[in-house]
């Protein structure tokens, strides 16, 4: 009669190891190089060029760390529902946009083609600005870090019916069909870490659900199979004067 529960604390336990590891992990590389940094900086008769360079790759760095702490930060949020949704009218185009200027040149320097399509016709959602822009960074990020260099990522949008639906598609290393219902558990990218590491907490897509699913929306996730890219699928409520114009 105790095996499951006792199964259960095992494989929790497991995979909170897994997680610190990872953690420390994700840590200790910025810290390191922001370490070096300041050993650079101490040095007498650097350049003004040597000292911006060094300026600049501190700064990454630290937004790395801030990135990594403000993504843990909000899963604890959620769960505890102290995230409240600021909603307004939003024009699609306009977040789409926002989006993709945060994430381009992440993405240009990883030798990547980004492609986007939207509809002619002016498409409004009822959305928390900043969080619609970080579930569709996300999304991006994610596409970008699952790919050898120069791939390709597409981007599109259209209204349907009553719903606004954004795909994110690449031509990335896939998803293993039997691993497709957990591309969006927290933590999840610990399990595939050994096979696969391109750095993260597995975090991202976690949040991107629960982000969806706060503003009433819904996220899936497809794929062919390994090495042959994939797929996700977010369907947002329309705005409601969009709804009426359209009956």
């Amino acid at each position: 009669m105790d095996a499951w529960p006792n199964r259960e604390l095992r494989e929790a336990n497991r995979r909170m190891h897994e997680f610190l590891d990872l953690l420390g992990h994700e840590l200790r590389s910025p810290l390191a190089a922001i370490r070096n940094a300041l050993q650079v900086l101490g040095q007498q008769g650097i350049d003004a060029a040597m000292r911006e360079n060094v300026r600049g790759l501190m700064e990454r760095q630290t937004q790395c760390i801030g990135h990594l702490i403000d993504d843990l930060q909000d899963v604890s949020r959620i769960e505890h529902g102290k995230i409240q949704l600021c909603k307004q009218r939003l024009d699609l185009a306009q977040s789409v946009a926002r989006a993709v200027e945060t994430v381009r040149s992440s993405i240009e320097k990883q030798g990547h083609q980004l492609e986007v399509f939207l509809p002619q016709e002016p498409v409004s959602v009822d959305a928390d600005p900043g969080r619609l822009e970080q579930i569709l960074t996300n999304l991006l990020n994610n596409a970008a870090k699952y790919m050898e260099p120069g791939g390709r990522i597409w981007l599109t949008a259209e209204a349907r019916g009553g719903d606004v639906v954004l795909r994110v598609r690449d031509t990335g290393i896939g998803i293993d069909p039997g691993m497709l219902p957990h591309v969006f558990d927290p933590f999840w990218q610990v399990k595939c870490a050994r096979d696969h590491s391109p750095g993260g907490l597995g975090i991202g897509l976690a949040l991107v659900r629960k982000l969806v699913e706060m503003h009433g929306g819904s996220v899936s996730a497809s794929s062919p199979g390994l090495g042959r890219g994939s797929e996700f699928v977010v369907c947002f409520p329309a705005h409601a004067e969009m709804l009426e114009n359209s009956e």
